[in-house]
């Protein structure tokens, strides 16, 4: 990672300064508020500043590499949409996106599978295991129906692409509220299982297990066999017989990433809009992350009414009937309305005095890296 990156300090950070003294940049929030828009934006942000930036998105849905302007694949020939995944040409693997900044942007979309897959062959200790592995039914089942498989998996992307010498700044696209807090709480969730007692005294991998058991062994494994199946039971017996020697490898990798989450060089940004459910939403964020993080550093508040003149001149519209004055004044009231919620939320405590920059409703919608790098510009223009 860059050398030349400084400590923040949190009282005096601007958005600028944010992306430049920062390795990751976790974006979070509720569902529908622009939080995958805001992403790309930043990233395109720090591109412009000269930093060299990937964003990491972990929403399956098309959303970053439409506003990326990379949805069209069918161009694109076989091999190269294998490569680049078939989700909108964006994969597992950094692709750059081409633009007119200093710096430079890349784009990610996690494939959960790919990343475990790859987390199996980092620490098998030898090719035969990894293929034993790969090749496992029950593991090609977990890793696609075990809750939390996705969050960890997202977690530890985000330590491979922090680690790769190419970025200055990772910036990462969360799921909506809750399943951002288990992403935070994966690595450790995945630590404490392979120190509970059950795992280390039932399913812990030994040397020479179900090998040489007792006639009494074998009576209870025939009967698990009948309940569940033989074939599921033998693949788990081969599952946890290859996973021998690789626990402490994953537990290892665990600390890792949450080092990564909780380190001051982490940041983190919250993105709502001025309503009541996702600034309760927000709200219920930011109490979750301070209990494990240092809290918000900045709140994005995203589509708020846009102001004609200054809220405190209202009096110009007093009298007047004609629909435009009307229309001025409607909107001026529904401003300050959202003004006084954001004042609610901040006066609540729950965010910890965050840097704020609210970001009015735009005129069309992002849809395209022309318009991101606009609202990039902008999102970098604006006081905090």
């Amino acid at each position: 990672m860059a050398d030349r990156r400084e400590a923040n300090v949190k009282a005096n950070v601007s958005l600028s300064e944010l992306l430049r003294s920062h390795s990751v940049v976790v974006c979070m929030g509720p569902g529908g508020v622009g939080k995958t828009t805001a992403a790309a934006a930043l990233g395109i942000g720090a591109a412009q500043l000269g930093l060299r930036a990937v964003v990491l998105t972990v929403d399956p849905a098309k959303r970053l590499a439409e506003a990326m302007g990379l949805s069209d694949t069918a161009e694109k020939p076989a091999a190269e949409e294998r490569r680049l995944g078939s989700s909108g040409g964006l994969g597992n693997e950094p692709r750059q996106i081409r633009g007119s900044w200093k710096g430079e942007l890349w784009g990610v979309m996690l494939d959960p599978q790919a990343t475990f897959d790859s987390l199996i062959a980092d620490h098998a200790q030898s090719d035969k295991q990894c293929k034993t592995i790969l090749s496992n039914r029950l593991y090609r089942n977990l890793t696609t129906t075990l809750t939390g498989t996705n969050e960890y998996m997202a977690a530890e992307r985000l330590r491979s692409l922090h680690l790769d010498e190419r970025f200055d700044l990772v910036i990462l696209d969360t799921p909506p509220a809750h399943h951002a807090i288990d992403l935070l709480d994966s690595p450790g969730r995945l630590s404490r299982f392979f120190d509970h007692r059950i795992y280390r005294t039932v399913l812990a991998p030994k040397p020479g297990v179900f090998r040489a058991m007792t006639s009494a062994a074998n009576v209870v494994v025939r009967a698990i066999g009948q309940v569940v199946g033989s074939t599921l039971l033998a693949d788990a017996i081969e599952f946890f017989n290859e996973f021998q020697g690789m626990d402490r490898g994953f537990r290892d990798r665990a600390a890792e990433i949450d080092r990564v989450l909780r380190s001051d060089k982490t940041a983190y940004v919250l993105v709502s809009s001025p309503r009541y459910e996702p600034l309760a939403a927000g709200r219920w964020i930011a109490r979750q992350l301070g209990e494990r993080t240092r809290g918000v550093d900045v709140l994005i508040l995203n589509r708020m009414t846009p102001t004609f003149w200054p809220l405190d001149d209202m009096t110009r519209w007093e009298g007047l009937t004609d629909p435009l004055s009307k229309n001025l004044s409607e909107l001026a009231n529904l401003r300050q309305a959202e003004e006084a919620l954001l004042s609610q939320t901040l006066d609540s405590g729950d965010l910890q005095h965050p840097k704020v920059l609210m970001l009015d409703e735009q005129a069309e919608p992002v849809t395209d890296l022309k318009a991101l790098a606009h609202l990039a510009k902008k999102l970098l223009s604006i006081a905090l």
